[in-house]
């Protein structure tokens, strides 16, 4: 048997183009199940952001509470410190008050020794 050029060609593009057929219905459906697969994996991806991001929240609550905690620490401490201070200081000013009350009486004691010194001079005096 005898085929010119083109009925090679045209034999040959016979066979392939069932098989060309075929073969683009098996791409059509792969595309569409890549296209489910992507939409698949698309949600799974979503859902991972979705775990990562309460785990962040967490994360976030645990550090504020800490933070919270140290910021509490921390002004206790300070009005503890500052209460000491006031303590200190008040006790001091009554010290101060004591002292300058004993030299007041002191300096009066004197005053009336010395007084006492002049009244027994003059009853001497008197006396004589």
């Amino acid at each position: 048997m005898y085929f010119s050029k083109n009925g090679l060609l045209i034999l040959i593009l016979l066979i392939l183009t069932p098989g060309l057929l075929k073969s683009q219905e098996l791409k059509k459906e792969s595309i569409e199940e890549r296209l489910a697969r992507i939409e698949a994996n698309q949600l799974n991806l979503e859902k991972r952001m979705d775990e990562r991001f309460e785990s962040i929240d967490k994360r976030f609550d645990d550090l504020r509470f800490w933070l919270q905690f140290i910021l509490g620490a921390m002004v206790l401490t300070l009005g503890a410190v500052i209460a000491q201070w006031m303590l200190v200081w008040w006790k001091v000013d009554r010290i101060e008050a004591r002292v300058e009350e004993r030299i007041v009486i002191g300096y009066r004691i004197e005053e009336m020794q010395e007084l006492k010194k002049r009244i027994d001079r003059l009853e001497a005096a008197i006396s004589k």
